[in-house]
């Protein structure tokens, strides 16, 4: 085989880092117009976006108001015929209607609780090609099967809201680190890409990572296993529906919950240390 002369290789190289980097350009703007259509479908989302825009337009209403009522003010004591009063005093009272209706609208608004926010709706998956994004695209699936199953044992107070809390926290720290992690594979796969020199170091720290998230990924979906059965045997009479009562599929979410714990400590001092 003939060796490729030194200018066309490069000329090559440079060609596909710039098809990456668009590629990746391409991809990141697919991740924020998606995250954008999540938010837009999120009920949070929504009536945040209602108060905001009550309110906004609340006080631009009563700033015309203000505005119209010094005018028609400053006209009467300058001693204005009363024909001259009457237009600006209209457009006045016109203007303190929508801005009283926008007023008690954003008080309505306000007052009603805001829904628990949606999970994973901010974290982005890594580009594709990249060794980290099925275990985070698998976890962006069991997050959202376990945050469902939660509410169900919440709302069936099938567990007491202790162990709720701590399952939950154990779920966030586990994702958290999950994501971090993902940072740091992406990062080094982008460092072996632009420095190949770099891949035969890097790569032995990518494939242990990556390994570490598909532990992580089985761990996770253990605790949503678990879950499940509870929300099973609860909902087919097998548990008591009592936050005192423990049975051996309460005490399994509690040993799933356990290992995740570990799992996610373990793996955030390992890249403490890597670090």
């Amino acid at each position: 085989m003939t060796p490729q002369p030194p200018l066309r290789a490069a000329v090559q190289g440079s060609w596909e880092q710039l098809m990456r980097r668009v590629l990746n350009n391409v991809n990141d703007l697919g991740e924020e117009l998606a995250a954008r259509l999540r938010a837009m479908s999120d009920k949070r989302e929504k009536l945040l976006r209602k108060r905001l825009r009550a309110k906004r337009w609340s006080i631009r209403w009563a700033l015309a108001c203000a505005a119209l009522v010094l005018v028609t003010t400053v006209l009467a004591t300058t001693g204005a015929p009363f024909w001259m009063l009457i237009i600006p005093g209209l457009l006045a009272a016109g203007c303190a209607i929508p801005a009283t209706y926008l007023f008690v609208r954003y008080r309505f608004l306000k007052a009603e609780p805001l829904p628990p926010p949606r999970p994973g709706v901010e974290r982005r998956l890594p580009p594709p090609g990249s060794a980290a994004r099925p275990p985070m695209a698998a976890l962006d699936a069991a997050e959202r099967g376990l945050f469902s199953l939660l509410g169900v044992v919440e709302r069936g107070n099938m567990i007491p809201d202790s162990e709720g809390r701590q399952v939950l926290s154990a779920a966030n720290e586990a994702a958290f680190v999950m994501a971090a992690t993902a940072k740091e594979v992406v990062s080094m796969e982008r460092a072996a890409v632009e420095a190949p020199h770099t891949r035969e170091f890097l790569q032995p720290t990518i494939n242990a990572f990556t390994a570490q998230l598909d532990t992580g990924v089985r761990q996770y979906n253990e605790l949503v296993t678990a879950a499940a059965q509870l929300v099973s045997a609860g909902n087919g009479g097998a548990v008591v529906a009592s936050p005192m009562s423990r049975g051996p599929l309460f005490d399994d979410l509690v040993s799933a919950t356990d290992r995740l714990t570990g799992w996610a400590g373990a793996l955030d001092e390992l890249g403490q240390l890597s670090g």
